[in-house]
């Protein structure tokens, strides 16, 4: 009881926290890049190089805020590319986006199967 008792009063004597540099650099980081897209029901909205969005991570970041991004970019799926005036974005018919210089990648029957969807 002493001991917690004088651990408590040199963290308020030198204004530190409870939590650890570590805990507190972590937080702040996955706060940081933290988007609603990494909760999202469907595996497939979830980006396999966010740290968020892998298992163990995601449940730390979950009592955190989320990020305020006021600026955003395009990524192609296929590729993982950013678009941009070197590869313009690509609208199929049913609605998804990808990069143009993945144009010859798309399957020609993806292409034919995505053009009967209405949107």
């Amino acid at each position: 009881m002493l001991i917690q008792q004088f651990r408590y009063d040199n963290y308020r004597l030198h204004q530190l926290g409870n939590n650890s540099v570590f805990t507190i650099t972590l937080q702040a980081g996955l706060s940081a890049i933290k988007t609603p897209q990494c909760y999202k029901e469907d595996g497939s909205s979830k980006n396999p190089d966010c740290p968020v969005c892998s298992k163990s991570l995601n449940k730390l970041a979950q009592p955190l805020p989320m990020a305020h991004c006021a600026n955003s970019r395009l990524v192609c799926k296929i590729s993982g590319d950013v678009m941009n005036e070197n590869n313009p974005p690509m609208m199929l018919p049913n609605g998804y986006v990808y990069g143009y210089n993945v144009s010859g990648e798309i399957d020609e029957a993806v292409i034919v199967k995505t053009s009967h969807v209405k949107i």
